[in-house]
């Protein structure tokens, strides 16, 4: 419970400153000897056509081919070492993380080891576990289909439902009886007999809506006890907080949406064999390293969206493009599915049962180096492309005071490459905008508007892993989390650096280029950013406090391809004095960073420019004692 709602208070956060061979799978042939090169050969690789392994070759002779990374040892390039072996801090422990452990190596509770949703893509190693959960499997396969159940539940029910269900379960009890003795006195086979009856008809509708719900989340609750994130003792057809917290685990460890209600996807995917559920985790985590090995972006999120994967989409709806929006005009194919697809057939893996006998076969080595033919990337890619990038603030309201609204048109951010007078959108991802946030002013604290300025920025400082530094403004309450039990503790995830923190796994800061009389150009920094960002939600909202936040796993692409094509300085872990003392509840709490994170400088910068959007309310100025991001 309490992961739940740690993760739920970040949205309040301000911008701001071995084992053996799988049954039935043939023995692969011996290695092969590698293919003879002319210069020495430092290390081969492995290469796979049509499923079956081929001679090794050296890695500096894999022609046209492309090496791809299936080592538990593997970090997208935004943590990789560089050639002078420069490194961020945190690639240890992004590493640790990947294989779900903690810094001294303990593993780590399903609460907060499931971090592929924030940008941690999992090893091969618990890919290889999930296969081998066959205590899972053979637990779902004794279940009753739940498929017909989950789709009778006519709503995406959560815990604000709670009351509703404790109603119906009370009807189907009350009106099952009523039916039960009618069934008795008429000899009935069962209550649908009952369903044109002029009398009982009525009362067998309302029962049957009722055991429609019970049903439904009855077969939710078996299968979350299969997964091993509910007690036996919880199934009882109510909507409490355990199954709520199941629920939020359960997306989780899928990648959907973690919003603990019973969606269509997330019933969608409860019904699905879990053997199909882990093949796709699977192909997600192989499409981390294809997408990482070819430098590519383009998901297809600027025109018609992404393209499925041998058969499957492999992200929920809402991940994969911005909301309101038409296709962009000559916007880029998605080229990161066929690239997947191409890899997992090359592969073998056509099947859970091949993908997990190949993690199997390479288990002993800790993973392999494999040469794959894999698409060619576009004309355009390059070592240095000129980028742009632009900012849609979509629909805003300029209220007075806090007012819902639904914004249909929700920010955007499209990522554009120039080449030969052609400017071609990349992709298109929904980001967020600023909103109603609680400051500290005067030691009281109110609700403040946190503006996104617009007009013409730069994206100049790229910091993997960054840290956030709570501004004085930031309320003391804000910065610590319950633990039950009447007990609070520091929340030092939200500083950072890690995949919960206020900034994500990446940071690109917003600076306006200034050009001085000399010709010389200073750069300002307003507290505004595009980042990472745990809280999933606000993604879909389109609310922040000022900055504009990004799926964690799509800012680390977008870091690890700004990397891959633009000129940069390495510029290294970056110190910080940051000290500040938290009070709450009659207790201090120390909050101490020593760096800001890992800096890339992009040279020269890349341009950005934030449109201000379509302005709904009749009031065309931010409310009156607004404040600025950076100024929290």
């Amino acid at each position: 419970m309490a992961s739940r709602w740690h993760l739920l208070s970040l949205a309040l956060i301000a911008c701001g400153s071995s084992g053996g061979r799988a049954t039935g799978t043939p023995e692969p042939a011996p290695p092969k000897q590698p293919i003879a090169t002319a210069g020495r050969c430092d290390e081969q690789v492995l290469v796979y056509e049509d499923g079956r392994e081929r001679a090794p070759v050296c890695a500096g002779a894999i022609g046209e081919r492309t090496i791809v990374d299936l080592r538990d040892a593997w970090t997208p390039l935004l943590f990789a070492p560089d050639a002078d072996g420069n490194a961020p801090d945190f690639r240890a422990t992004y590493l640790a993380l990947a294989a779900e452990r903690d810094a001294k190596g303990a593993t780590l509770p399903a609460s907060v080891a499931l971090g592929e949703l924030y940008g941690v893509v999992p090893s091969f190693a618990i890919v290889r576990d999930r296969f081998a959960q066959t205590a899972r499997h053979a637990c779902h396969d004794k279940l009753e289909p739940s498929a017909a159940p989950l789709a009778r539940l006519t709503r995406p029910y959560g815990e604000e439902h709670a009351g509703l269900v404790r109603f119906m379960l009370q009807r189907r009890k009350l009106l099952g009886a009523v039916l039960e003795r009618a069934r008795g006195e008429r000899a009935a086979a069962d209550y649908a007999a009952f369903a044109t009856d002029k009398a009982l008809g009525p009362t067998y509708l309302q029962w049957k809506e009722a055991d429609d719900l019970y049903a439904g989340i009855v077969a939710a609750q078996r299968r979350l006890v299969c997964e091993g994130l509910l007690a036996e003792k919880d199934v009882d057809g109510t909507f409490s907080w355990q199954l709520g917290n199941a629920l939020e685990l359960f997306q989780r460890r899928h990648f959907l949406i973690p919003n603990s209600r019973l969606d269509p996807e997330t019933r969608a995917a409860l019904a699905t064999d879990p053997r199909e559920l882990d093949f796709r985790f699977a192909l997600r985590v192989l499409r981390e390293r294809v997408v990482d090995a070819l430098g590519v972006i383009e998901d297809g999120s600027a025109g018609n969206s992404a393209q499925p994967i041998l058969g499957r989409m492999l992200d929920p709806e809402a991940m994969r493009g911005a909301r309101g929006y038409a296709p962009l005009p000559r916007a880029a194919p998605d080229r990161i599915a066929p690239a997947v697809e191409a890899a997992a057939r090359q592969l073998g893996w056509t099947s859970p049962q091949a993908a997990s006998a190949f993690l199997v076969s390479h288990a002993a080595s800790g993973g392999v180096r494999v040469a794959l033919t894999l698409p060619k990337p576009p004309a355009y890619h390059a070592r240095h492309m000129e980028l742009s990038a632009e900012i849609d603030r979509g629909d805003v309201w300029y209220d007075e005071t806090p007012v819902p609204r639904v914004a249909w048109r929700r920010p955007m951010l499209v990522l554009y490459v120039t080449e030969g007078g052609t400017k071609t959108p990349l992709v298109r991802w929904p980001t967020t905008i600023g909103g109603w946030s609680d400051v500290t002013v005067g030691g009281s604290i109110v609700k403040r508007w946190k503006e996104s300025d617009v007009g013409p920025r730069v994206w100049r400082q790229l910091y993997a892993a960054p840290t956030w530094l709570p501004p004085p403004a930031t309320p003391d309450q804000e910065l610590v989390r319950w633990t039950g039990g009447g007990r609070w503790e520091l929340k030092r995830s939200i500083m950072g650096p890690g995949p919960m923190a206020a900034f994500g796994m990446m940071l690109l800061l917003h600076e306006r280029a200034l050009r001085g009389a000399n010709g010389a150009t200073t750069y300002v920094d307003n507290g505004i950013g595009t980042h990472g960002s745990a809280v999933v939600t606000s993604i879909l909202n389109g609310t922040s406090h000022g900055c504009h936040r990004l799926y964690n796993q799509l800012a680390v692409r977008l870091g690890a391809f700004l990397l891959a094509h633009r000129d940069h300085v390495v510029r290294g872990q970056q110190p910080e004095v940051y000290r500040r003392t938290i009070h709450y509840g009659g207790k201090a709490y120390t909050a101490k960073l020593d760096t800001r994170g890992f800096l890339y400088e992009l040279t020269p910068p890349i341009a950005v420019e934030v449109l201000p959007g379509t302005i709904r309310s009749p009031r065309k100025v931010p409310p009156v004692a607004s404040v600025a991001a950076g100024a929290e």
